[in-house]
Formats: structure tokens, sequence, C-alpha cells
């Protein structure tokens, strides 16, 4: 490059760039004012990068600390003329937002002040600008120092997709991908396979780990690939699709991480319709051995090819080996977090079951959150809430309904508001109808999937960055009678398995039994056919209608008028681990969408402190004809809360009890004793029946006196 005719030259700021082709001396810059505001526009996202255990308090953002321990002295202004100023008020720091980067950081300024803008910057991911420095300053150099080696990833037609930088270093090998497309340290997503080029024009293609071992292979004529980090890449987040249908012979490392990956891609191939082999390495060669040690020794390629033992798909699914999952070796150091479509709701790469009564929305709640993941770009900030949780996962999302046909769906997608382009709706209505994905084995006579779930399955697991599969509803895809466990077990492990190959959740909708349901284990109960299906998912939610009383009660808490059918209750009837167990409370809006209104509910009734003199007054009324109240036990208000009036009737048991203890603190209740009774537990206004002694209980009620005396029988 011609340094004598340009000013400066724009790279990432990547500490591992591969700068072949830049000037030969370089010195970085960053405009701290442009760094400033960036950390400002998107504030609350960089103190949760650095203040972990921090929250928000209003209109500040609180942590103990610099050190980011938990607690209120670090303050954070979060809005207006002062966002971003911070004061530490037990040590009486204070700043701006460099600043107090700086301050978690480490950097010493004004003596640091350079490093800082560049840790910020790489962190904002800003471009810098390189310009040739004196002669006095030496080529800037990696902590890693050069890198010893350099791969890149191109798309089929060529266009450079990735690199792959390898480092020798005194503690071993390391290496760092470069996404172009993001211009971050970071491997795509989805992450390619090496020397697309050449795979796209091959027939059959062999599978190695590793860069160089496909690089030794194709030195010699055989078309080769690798997934990107080799043994140790994440089987879900690669896209596969350019080896479907092609022959795929998997040649693993010769040691035990390269027999566990053979094992993980293998079934996913299969998946794909690859026809699959697999190498048999010699038993004589050493530990890491691989097919570029095998190139440099001269060994007969292609009569080890030619080896290589073919697999079926009906084999690769019943294939395991117990020697290989020794639990000492397998699950040490912490576990992997589990990952979810929805906070505590749906798990990622899980089969879990929605249930419903009919003409309850579910359909249209199901197309919302089909809609909601492919749109969604990932921010924890603007996450949506759905189904009682926040949005974890986006991606590809795929809504298959059996029910509704394209008229219906393009009106509620049209409600919904745009539509992203990662979402796939197949109304099966006008797809040719709706054909059984699960049906009776005509020779075993037991349960089997159809050539239309092979198909169905082929192009799910091709389907790169996929996060959600919805089914609705699961009856007439299967034509096998869910009443029989054996049967309804078979279709949740395939359900299972079609989750665990693609990393999508998988959600599937049926419908209640023919009973009422008014509380989450009646719902659970009311699921049509054996528990098998409950049992055989990883989670159950269940929507349901509350009581015609109760949903009046939260309709006028909501100041919204009541509708039969307008309020539906939902929540998870059924969980494997941690889950989330609130019941949420679903309001139907003019669109006719299940909308969740559980945050204004609360705030309604927290606020609802107008409804203490109508509990006053009823229970006056109650001890004046002789029925008094108690405040908790069988003559309880919550007891007896349907003789209240109706706004009482969906109020909890502790806060009517709260309630009841305020109107005694206030002394605008008291409590009293009968005759022959030890305790003073009868609710009554001061100057009632039961306060002033003038009442009797008679056939478990009270009773006034005509002498003004109390009698008791």
């Amino acid at each position: 490059m011609n340094t004598t005719a340009i000013d400066a030259v724009i790279v990432p700021p990547h500490p591992f760039f591969d700068f072949n082709d830049a000037p030969d001396r370089i010195e970085r810059r960053h405009d701290k004012d442009e760094l400033r505001n960036r950390l400002l526009d998107q504030l609350e996202a960089v103190l949760m990068y650095l203040f972990p255990r921090g929250k928000r308090q209003g209109t500040r953002f609180v942590v103990g600390n610099v050190q980011g321990d938990a607690g209120d002295s670090l303050v954070i202004e979060l809005e207006g003329p002062k966002r971003g100023v911070w004061i530490d008020f037990a040590t009486g720091e204070s700043g701006d937002v460099l600043a107090l980067w700086a301050a978690v950081r480490g950097f010493a300024v004004p003596r640091d002040f350079g490093e800082l803008l560049d840790d910020v910057g790489d962190w904002l991911v800003v471009m810098t600008s390189f310009i040739p420095a004196p002669a006095k300053s030496s080529a800037a150099h990696d902590t890693l120092g050069p890198h010893t080696a350099k791969w890149d990833y191109h798309s089929t037609d060529g266009k450079l997709l990735a690199c792959v930088y390898r480092y020798d270093t005194p503690e071993g090998k390391q290496y760092r991908p470069w996404d172009v497309s993001s211009r971050q340290t970071r491997m795509p997503d989805p992450r390619p396979l090496y020397r697309l080029p050449d795979v796209a024009h091959a027939d059959t293609v062999v599978l190695v780990e590793g860069e160089k071992c496909a690089d030794a292979l194709m030195h010699i004529g055989i078309v080769a690939t690798t997934a990107m980090g080799g043994a140790a890449t994440a089987i879900t987040k690669t896209d596969w699709s350019p080896l479907a249908g092609k022959t795929v012979i998997v040649w693993p490392d010769h040691d035990e991480a390269g027999v566990r990956y053979a094992d993980a891609v293998i079934p996913k191939l299969l998946g794909i319709g690859a026809k699959v082999g697999r190498i048999h390495l010699p038993a004589d060669k050493p530990k890491k051995w691989d097919a570029a040690d095998a190139v440099a020794e001269g060994i007969d390629i292609q009569a080890l090819l030619a080896s290589a033992t073919p697999l079926s798909s009906r084999k690769a699914e019943r294939h395991f080996d117990i020697t290989q999952w020794q639990a000492s070796e397998r699950f040490t150091g912490d576990p992997q977090p589990r990952h979810w479509l929805i906070e505590g709701v749906f798990p990622l790469a899980q089969a879990a079951l929605v249930a419903a009564g009919g003409g309850v929305g579910k359909s249209f709640l199901l197309l919302a959150l089909a809609r909601e993941v492919a749109a969604f770009d990932g921010g924890w900030a603007n996450a949506p809430t759905l189904f009682g949780g926040a949005l974890a996962g986006h991606g590809v999302a795929i809504y298959v309904t059996a029910e509704d046909d394209a008229i219906e769906v393009h009106n509620r997608l049209n409600a919904l508001g745009p539509i992203p382009d990662r979402l796939y709706v197949l109304p099966l209505p006008d797809a040719g109808g709706a054909v059984p994905l699960f049906a009776p084995d005509p020779a075993t006579r037991g349960p089997s999937t159809t050539q239309a779930w092979l198909a169905l399955e082929q192009q799910l697991t091709t389907l790169a960055g996929l996060r959600l599969i919805i089914l609705d509803p699961l009856q007439p895809l299967c034509a096998l009678d869910l009443n029989v466990p054996e049967n309804a077990q078979f279709v949740c492990s395939r359900l299972a398995a079609l989750a665990a190959s693609t990393g999508a959740s998988v959600i599937v909708f049926h419908h209640f039994a023919k009973r009422e349901a008014s509380t989450p284990e009646q719902a659970r109960e009311a699921i049509r056919g054996t528990g098998g299906l409950v049992d055989g998912v990883r989670s159950v939610y269940a929507l349901w209608n509350p009581k015609e009383d109760q949903a009046k009660a939260i309709c006028k808490a909501l100041a919204k008028p009541f509708e039969r059918g307008r309020v539906v209750m939902g929540g998870v009837v059924k969980a494997n681990g941690r889950a989330n167990l609130r019941v949420t409370t679903f309001l139907r809006d003019s669109r006719g969408l299940l909308v969740d209104r559980s945050d204004a509910l609360i705030h309604a009734r927290q606020t609802d402190v107008d409804l203490l003199p109508d509990l006053k007054a009823a229970i006056a009324r109650a001890a004046a004809e002789g029925k008094p109240y108690t405040k908790t036990g069988g003559n309880g208000v919550y007891e007896r809360r349907h003789e209240l009036p109706e706004a009482f009737h969906a109020i909890g048991k502790h806060r009517l009890a709260e309630w009841v203890g305020t109107l005694l603190d206030r002394e605008e209740l008291v409590m009293a004793m009968v005759d022959g009774s030890k305790l003073v537990k009868w609710l009554d206004v001061p100057d009632g029946p039961m306060a002033s002694g003038a009442a009797a209980f008679v056939t478990g009620h009270l009773k006034r006196s005509n002498t003004g005396q109390r009698d008791q029988s």
C-alpha cells in the first residue's frame, strides 16, 4: 500500500486484526466527546455491564461502590442534564461517565487517558482512526504477539465472512475469531463452515477438526471442511445446511473430544439429509492424531476414506456409549446455565406444551409470541413480556397452524404490526390440509413418525438461527390415541429430539378435556389425554377462564367493562427445575389479543385504599345482623369474603387481613369477647352491639337481647 497517498486508514478496533495491509507504524486516536456521548446514549446497558449487582431506583442507578458490591452508596443519575454524573457518598468520589469507567476499570487519569479511551472504544465497537506515527514510534502489537496463522471463511460465492487467527504463546495455542459483518471479536451467528466455495461444488466432503486438517486434505485434492472451533464448536450455532444431500465422511481426531464431537455432529448431518460415513482411526496411532498427521505420514487417504462405516438415521438415533459418560469426567466445574426463550417459562432446546379450553385466544397469543421472537433484537432493556416472563431468545420462528387459514393469519399479523423477515407462518388449510406427523406403524402397530414428519424435520434442521417452532394444535397432526401412555411418550420424545437437534423451543398446543378449570391445579388436571403428555415435556403452560365473580372484580380494578371471556388467567402448571410460577392475568384487547395486565392489576390493588370504608361498613353490618366476622379463621373476612361486597371477592387472604389490621390500628374497628369464650376475636365498630355488650349468640350467630344483656345458647 502506498502510505504517502493517504492521510488515514480506517480499520476495526480489534487487537488481533491482520495489519498486513496497514501502514507500518501507527498510533490510535479516539474522540473522547464521541465516546462520552455513546456511553450516555446507552447508559443503562453500560451500568449493567459495569455493575451486574446494581439496580435502578426511580431516575437513579445505585450500587454499593466502584467495585460493584451490592448496596446504594454509589448513585448515578439516569435522566436530565446530569445524566451520567455519579457520586459515591461513602468516599466522596464523583465525576462523569468516563471518570466512572476509569474508576471501575482501574485507569489512572490523566496518565492512562489514552488506554481508557481505547478500552471504552473496544467495548462500544467504535471505529478507530489510524494515522502514520512519528519515526520514533514502534509498531503496535497485540499482547499475544503477532499471529502465527490465519484462516479465512468465505460464503459459497467467495465473500469474506470471518477470519480465525492463531497465536503461539508461552501458555500454548490461542485462537481469536473476527466477524467481518459486525466487525467484532466473535464468531458470526450462524457460524459458517470452512472452504464453502469448494464444498458447494463437491458431492463428497470430509468433515475434520480444524482448518489445518482441512487444508492438508485440500492440498492433495480431497474436498474437506471444518466447523469454526473444531471439536469445541456449538453444534446448534453452526450452519450445516451446505452439507445437506451430500456424502459427508466424518474424520474425528484420535482423542475423547473427537469421539464426543463425532457422536454429536453425526445425528445433525443425518437430520439434514446427508449420507454420513465415519472414519475408524488406526488403533496404533498416538493421542490427538488427525488428518494432517495422516497426510504428513503418507498414509493412503483414499483407502482410509473408502473404509468409513456408513451410518443410517435409525442407527445414529439409538447409538450411545455408556463409557463416554463417566460422571466424574463429564460433569466437572460449574454447570452451564440454562438458556430460555421466555425467562422461567419456556426453555430453549426443549419441548413444551401449552394447554387451554376452546375460545380462550391461545392461537393469537402463540402467533404473537412467534412474531416477537422473530422481531426481537436481543436487547435486555427492550425485552417484551409474554406468558408472564421476559423474552430472552430471538431468531427464526416457525408457526404451523392446522386450524386457521391464510386470511385469518393475515388479519392477525396486520393487527400485530410490521411482519419480521425471520417469521414463517404455515396455514395448513391453504397448504393441502393437515396431515399426520405421528401415526401407528402398519407393521408393528406401535407409534411411528410419518413421511410428513421426516420432511418437516429435515427442513427445520437446516434452518440456521432457529429459535422457536410452534405446532398448533397437536390433535390434527397426530393419528395416535394420546390416551395410551406409550403413544404420548413417543410423541414427546420426538418433539424433544427435534428441540435438541435444532436448539429451538418446540411448543405444541393441546386442548383441555370438557371440564371446568379455574385454578392452576384444575388446569393441569383438565389437559386432554394421558398424563404422559404432561410428564413427557419440560414445561406445561395453561390458560383458563376465572370464575365470573373474580373476572368482574378484575375488570373493576382495571376500570374496564366486564365481558364474558375477556379475562383469562395463565401460568406454568408443570416444570422440570426452576420456573416462573406466577399466575398471569390477561385481558383481551380490541384486537382480540390477550395482553398481560398483571402488573397493572397489582398496582390498582395496591392503591385501592378507598375500599377500607366499605370493608368497615360491611363488618359493622354483619355484627349488627348477628353474623360477625373474625380477622382470621373459620369466620375470617377472607373465608367469608363472598358475603362481602363484590369488590372484595378477588382480594387475597393476606391483604384482607392487613386491611383489617389497619382499621384496628386506627381504632375504627375493635375486637370483642362473648360470654363463655376466652378469646377476644369478634370484629365490630366501637359503638356496635358487640362492643357495647348488646348482642348474644344464637345458633351460631349473635342476636340483640331485648334487655340489652348478652344471652348465649
